[in-house]
């Protein structure tokens, strides 16, 4: 099999491994310990992916669209160990601002720590993927989350207890840093002596990545606002269990996106850089066209058989929340969209231009959550969670075509 056949196998694989078992999780923890834990454990984990924003700091997208070697390799990752730092404390800040519990308090921590784990491993991903060796960062998603989800799930069975279960997940992923994607990153390139460089290229790439980092953390800021109002507003001690399960379908849907723009993304810079315009814009079509044509089908299946499959997986009654669900399904579906042209524009290096946009979805949520959520906890939270989805998604078509109109002349 060839490398680039393996790339797309393995991304595919590896990509769906790890966006499926949150939901995975979710589910087990809905099924074994009840609604109202299920939505302690959802609202603590979104709230790790937030913070997870701040260790990835831009994540992989510059490092490998960095086609001219602006950076060495060992600099991204060094990088990687600063922001993380700072995702914990900023993690610590929070629950201290929020008086939580000690249970909450611990499960939260808990969880960034294990997501932190994942933040230092995206850069030895970004090592393989720029070395045409996407494969094994599909290989090793996989091993983390199929491990980590079976030893959560016997831990869980075992003690009724989700805190233990979670540092399972922890555990696997430190397991397989360790042992698998540090090895194969060293087999690429030289990535030990991280400081050898000196702090100054790091505290240069951190400038450079700023723009990436701010959308990138108003982009998961869109779906934790209306989770966080639901906190805080809510009717009844299930309603962030419930809100929970009807929300992951949105988030699959960035699964989409993912294995099939991920090895887009080189070509998709090396053309760029060699200003082959026309090709460029054509597989940007294309890959909206793809995007479009699966949320169609999405919506449809979703409408008719989306909440008899949901209820029998979750094991509650989920018809309530059928035109809700719906809606959050339309929402992922415009997702797509605003992930695909922010990949774009990154590529293309227009950051003010989106952190603008993100800046404009980001106060449209809080508006329409402050004011919708009040009454109706999961259902205003759907609502806010579209129209903020929609505004965003009209923002990045138009930008987009603004600069693209522009480098066609």
């Amino acid at each position: 099999m060839s490398n680039l056949r393996k790339d797309y196998t393995w991304n595919t694989i590896g990509t769906s491994a790890n966006a499926f078992v949150s939901l995975l999780l979710l589910i087990a923890v809905t099924r074994i310990n009840g609604i109202v834990e299920s939505g302690t454990f959802t609202i603590c984990f979104s709230f790790a992916i937030l913070f997870f924003t701040i260790g990835l700091f831009g994540g992989r997208i510059y490092q490998i669209s960095d086609v001219r070697g602006e950076f060495d390799s060992r600099t991204y990752i060094f990088l990687k160990f600063i922001t993380s730092a700072a995702m914990f404390l900023a993690a610590v800040v929070f629950v201290l601002i929020n008086s939580y519990d000690s249970g909450r308090v611990a499960l939260l921590l808990s969880l960034v720590v294990y997501k932190i784990l994942d933040a230092i491993a995206d850069p030895l991903y970004g090592v393989m993927q720029r070395q045409g060796r996407l494969y094994f960062a599909g290989i090793s998603m996989t091993l983390k989350a199929s491990v980590g989800f079976v030893a959560f799930v016997a831990v869980d069975l075992a003690t009724y207890n989700i805190l233990w279960a979670s540092l399972c997940l922890l555990a696997a992923n430190a397991f397989f840093i360790a042992v698998y994607d540090i090895p194969h990153a060293r087999k690429l390139e030289r990535i030990g002596r991280l400081a050898q460089g000196g702090v100054k290229p790091v505290f240069i790439l951190l400038k450079a990545s700023v723009f990436i980092f701010a959308f990138a953390l108003l982009a998961s800021l869109l779906v934790n606002i209306p989770r966080y109002f639901v906190d805080f507003y809510q009717l009844h001690p299930a309603d962030l269990g419930w809100f929970g399960i009807v929300i992951m379908p949105a988030t699959l849907m960035n699964l989409f996106v993912q294995f099939v723009i991920q090895p887009k993304l080189v070509p998709l810079s090396e053309r760029y850089a060699a200003s082959e315009y026309a090709s460029f814009g054509r597989t940007v079509h294309k890959l909206i066209l793809v995007s479009l044509g699966f949320g169609a089908v999405a919506i449809a299946v979703t409408w008719l058989i989306g909440c008899p499959v949901l209820s029998f997986i979750y094991d509650v009654d989920l018809y309530p929340f059928r035109t809700g669900l719906t809606l959050v399904v339309l929402a992922g579906t415009i997702n797509t969209m605003t992930m695909i042209y922010s990949n774009i524009l990154s590529i293309m290096r227009r950051f003010k231009m989106q952190l603008v946009n993100y800046l404009i979805a980001t106060a449209s949520v809080f508006v329409a959550s402050a004011a919708l959520i009040i009454n109706d906890t999961v259902n205003g939270a759907i609502l806010a969670f579209l129209i903020a989805n929609a505004i965003q998604a009209a923002l990045f078509f138009f930008s987009y075509r603004l600069i693209f109109s522009k480098l066609r002349r």
